[in-house]
């Protein structure tokens, strides 16, 4: 039983050893380089679209479908 186990640990090390590396995706990109230049980071505030919203009672779902319907220029359109 241990040499059955010995066996599959020392092909799966084998096999580990002998794959080949990934490509390299970004063969350019090199933080470094100074002609790549500073890459411009723009503030973007995190609750910018915050709108605060309180809980309702259930409406009649027929009429706020038909009001947020494309044909009557709700939100959908």
């Amino acid at each position: 039983m241990k040499f059955v186990s010995l066996a599959m640990l020392a092909s799966l090390s084998v096999a580990g050893c002998a794959a080949t590396t990934p490509p390299n995706i970004l063969p350019a990109f090199n933080p470094a380089d100074p002609v790549m230049g500073i890459r411009d980071a723009h503030y973007h505030p995190v609750i910018a679209d915050y709108h605060h919203r309180e809980p309702v009672d259930p409406q009649n779902w027929r009429r706020l479908n038909e009001q947020r319907s494309p044909a009557n220029g709700g939100a959908g359109s």
